[in-house]
């Protein structure tokens, strides 16, 4: 064989050399593209399957079972050799899976979730490189909550406070020791059973054991029962509060009751109310074409001293008690039981400007003074008057760090039915008094809150589950 034909076939096993050599780099590069590619895709449902879980668990802060949600969510979303991994973290087992503190500076509460799996590899076990670990965290921060939860406890609720009850109890049991739970029932009457703590020291199960177990009854001072709702949030000093200060109004009906100083003589406040008027069908009893006038109830503890009764001829009748024939004096009413300093304690029992109150009727002069006579009109408007007045008040308040919104629950058939002087649903006022968007009144100017509706006492659990999941929302 000639030199040259020996340098040729040198040249030739060089370039097979070479080519053999390039196959095999393009072959880990090719690897290496497809390995990270189904690495990103493993990291990417891992990534979502942290981020469910912390979300999870901050929902479910304050239960006691914050961590079960989270291992719960995470094995349904990476259950074992998932997308084909060898292994993956076992959140029963591995102390870094999950973790939660409370930040004193901010006053949140912090969870994180860490998991890891490990991915076989293909193409780069040429490389020696025969599996890719892959680990994702998820966090998930909630801040804390000062709440009025403000239940009405009214007869009409019948045998669905037994439901009312148990979802009120559970939607307190989903918050944490860190944040402050204050609890008010309002019947004849508006009482706080469980004040709003000044520090962290809010037992959530206490307060639903305070909840009671049978309906007390009574009628529906739902005036009372948000001004006390409201007095409890302002007794946590500024600089203290926390950021998401929230009352939460449960009814199954519509306020009927003026808080005022009624007799003068008195020198405290009482309250003065109707029944719900005019007679509809499917109302459980609870609407008259002829209601009575019913007086004078305390407005902390609904006793009735004196006890006054009037069954009118007819709801749009002229007739008063006759020991009391006129709304208070000036027109506004009386609030004597409150803890906080600074808060309002009378307010009109009508505003002109706003186009949607109910006008008192037959103004007379008394005395040197303009007086409204307590006929079931003027009280059944004065009390749903008040209602707005005190909401809209509750919605200016800037004396706290901050703003406080309201949420309202309406029950059953009567906050759909067409009652008072309008007539108009006790739906529209809660709507309006949530400020909730769908109010033709909603006002961009203050914190918007949101009105939830139960067919029947069997779906309000669902209903107070929809609220604290937006409370939830809201506190992240």
């Amino acid at each position: 064989m000639t030199a040259g034909k020996l340098n040729a076939a040198s040249e030739k096993g060089m370039v097979l050399v070479y080519v053999a050599g390039l196959m095999v780099v393009m072959l880990l590069f090719a690897g290496l593209a497809i390995d990270l590619g189904r690495a990103y895709v493993v990291q990417a449902h891992l990534s979502k399957a942290v981020d469910g879980a912390a979300l999870a668990a901050a929902r479910a802060l304050g239960s006691g079972n914050a961590r079960t949600e989270a291992v719960r969510l995470f094995q349904a979303n990476c259950p074992p050799h998932f997308m084909g991994t060898l292994s993956a973290t076992d959140p029963n087992a591995d102390p870094d899976f999950f973790r939660s503190y409370y930040n004193a500076s901010t006053g949140a509460n912090v969870i994180t979730v860490t998991a890891t799996a490990v991915l076989p590899t293909t193409f780069m076990r040429i490389a020696g490189f025969n599996q890719m670990p892959v680990a994702s965290t998820g966090e998930a921060v909630r801040r804390l909550v000062d709440l009025s939860l403000v239940l009405d406890t009214s007869s009409s609720l019948g045998a669905g406070w037994a439901d009312v009850r148990d979802a009120a109890r559970a939607f307190v049991n989903s918050f944490s020791r860190q944040d402050r739970l204050a609890l008010v029932l309002y019947s004849d009457g508006a009482r706080v059973l469980v004040q709003m703590p000044p520090d962290r020291s809010s037992d959530p199960a206490f307060v639903a054991s305070q909840i009671p177990q049978n309906n007390p009854g009574g009628s529906t001072a739902m005036d009372e029962g948000l001004y006390r709702g409201w007095d409890e949030l302002r007794t946590v000093p500024r600089g203290l509060q926390s950021g998401l200060r929230v009352i939460v109004l449960f009814t199954d009906g519509c306020s009927n009751s003026v808080p005022g100083e009624h007799e003068t003589a008195l020198g405290r406040a009482t309250g003065l109310r109707t029944y719900d008027f005019p007679k509809r069908a499917n109302d459980n009893g609870q609407t008259w074409d002829n209601p009575q006038i019913n007086g004078l109830f305390d407005t902390e503890t609904g006793a009735r001293n004196p006890s006054y009764t009037l069954t009118t001829s007819r709801w749009d009748s002229t007739q008063t008690l006759p020991l009391v024939p006129y709304l208070p004096l000036n027109t506004v009413s009386l609030h004597t039981h409150h803890r906080s300093s600074g808060i309002p304690t009378s307010f009109p029992l009508y505003n002109p400007a706003w186009g949607y109150q109910r006008a008192l009727r037959n103004p007379q002069s008394v005395g040197g003074n303009i007086r409204y006579p307590a006929d079931v009109w003027n009280i059944n408007n004065a009390a749903r008057n008040l209602l707005e007045i005190i909401a809209r008040q509750i919605q200016q308040d800037n004396s706290g760090d901050y703003p406080i919104r309201i949420y309202t629950i309406g029950m059953g058939a009567l906050v759909k039915m067409q009652l008072g002087t309008k007539p108009e649903l006790s739906e529209e006022m809660l709507i309006r008094i949530s400020n909730d968007r769908r109010s033709p009144d909603y006002s961009s100017s203050y914190v918007e809150g949101k009105y939830y509706y139960a067919r029947t006492s069997a779906d309000v659990d669902a209903a107070f589950q929809a609220l604290r999941n937006q409370i939830v929302r809201l506190s992240r």
